[in-house]
C-alpha cells in the first residue's frame, strides 16, 4: 500500500499530465516544507516550498486586510508562463508552473479539482483510526431499538 507521499506524488504527476501547459507541480505545507513534488530534476525543493508558503501567507493577510473573503489562489505571470498557487485545505498549498499558452480558467479548474483530491487524501491519512465502540452487526442489541452497549459481552 502506498504511503501518503507516494499518493500525493501520483496526484501531482496526474495533474502534470492532464494538460500539456502544466510543466511542474508541488504540494507544500503551510510551514514551508515540501510534502510531495513533480518538479524537474535540479529544482531547489526547499526554496520552492518556503516561497510557496510565504506567498500564500501574504495572500491570506492581504485578502483579510482588504476584506475580499478567503484566499482561493494567487498567480504570477512571467514572460514564459504562470506560477499558480492554490490553497489545498488547512494543510498546504498546491503550486503549479505552466507555460505562457495556459488558459487560466482551465488551469484554475484543474488546480481546484486537484486541491480537493489532495484534501481528501490528507484527511483520510490523518483521520484517527479508531474502531467503532461496538461490532458492526447490531442485530444482537436490545429489543428496545437501542444500540447495544459497547460494554456488553
Amino acid at each position: 500500500m502506498p504511503g501518503l507521499k507516494d499518493e500525493l506524488q501520483e496526484v501531482l504527476i496526474r495533474l502534470n499530465r492532464s494538460a500539456p501547459e502544466i510543466k511542474s507541480s508541488a504540494f507544500v505545507s503551510l510551514d514551508g516544507l515540501m510534502l510531495a513534488s513533480a518538479l524537474p530534476s535540479g529544482s531547489n525543493e526547499d526554496a520552492i516550498a518556503a516561497m510557496g508558503a510565504t506567498i500564500l501567507g501574504l495572500g491570506e493577510r492581504t485578502t483579510k486586510e482588504f476584506a475580499v473573503g478567503e484566499l482561493e489562489q494567487v498567480y504570477f505571470k512571467g514572460g514564459g508562463g504562470y506560477i499558480i498557487l492554490q490553497a489545498a485545505g488547512d494543510d498546504g498549498v498546491l503550486v503549479a508552473v505552466t507555460d505562457e499558452s495556459a488558459k487560466l480558467g482551465i488551469m484554475f479548474l484543474l488546480l481546484s479539482r486537484t486541491a480537493r483530491e489532495i484534501r481528501i487524501i490528507v484527511n483520510r491519512a490523518i483521520a484517527p483510526k479508531i474502531p467503532p465502540p461496538w461490532p458492526e452487526d447490531r442485530s444482537s442489541g436490545p429489543a428496545t431499538g437501542q444500540s447495544p452497549s459497547p460494554w456488553s459481552p
